[in-house]
């Protein structure tokens, strides 16, 4: 199952994929979003709506979440230590610079967040096939989770959240069509 490739789909369908997650968002936020996710996926080669489905996982499109120890930002809950200037930081969690600073402030920008998701994406799947020989969708889902643990040769590896993500990315491929057919995309799922 490599359902990752490219898949150009309507933005009111992305809209609506947004919506059912979170119904109380403005459409017009939903639609700045979806029209980021429908560049950045046609670009990088994956679904939007297996954006959707992470962001949806990730922070429940809340784009100002950070993780509880600090180290994730946005959408996409993007670990920040690896990115630009943080990753030049010995300890870009208790001591960031200032550019690093600037870094965690900029993935909290949505755009920002979801553009760099895209990229995460392409470089786990490059590295799962670099590792295992393939990059199916859940080995690079599971290696954009941290599911990678390198002093046991063991490389994207699938667990339970990275299921989860994709039985909601099939749910939404399922239920987005038929809810715009019924006009109420915004009701939970």
């Amino acid at each position: 199952m490599r359902y990752g490739g490219p898949v150009i789909r309507p933005i009111a369908t992305i809209v609506a994929a947004i919506l059912i997650g979170r119904p109380d968002m403005p459409v017009d936020e939903a639609t700045r979003y979806a029209t980021v996710l429908r560049e950045v996926a046609r670009q990088h080669e994956f679904d939007p709506y297996t954006g959707v489905s992470i962001i949806q996982h990730e922070s429940g499109f809340l784009p100002r979440l950070v993780s509880d120890d600090g180290e994730d930002y946005g959408l996409g809950q993007i670990r920040a230590r690896y990115v630009g200037a943080c990753r030049e930081d010995s300890d870009p969690l208790k001591a960031p610079s200032d550019a690093c600073r600037k870094v965690k402030q900029s993935l909290l920008v949505p755009e920002t967040n979801i553009r760099e998701m895209a990229e995460i994406i392409t470089r786990n799947r490059e590295l799962c096939r670099r590792k295992t020989g393939s990059a199916w969708f859940h080995q690079w889902l599971a290696s954009y989770q941290g599911r990678n643990f390198p002093k046991q040769g063991k490389w994207c590896q699938p667990g339970p959240d990275t299921f989860e993500v994709v039985k909601y990315r099939r749910w939404l491929v399922r239920e987005v069509p038929k809810r715009l057919r019924q006009g109420r995309p915004r009701d939970g799922g």
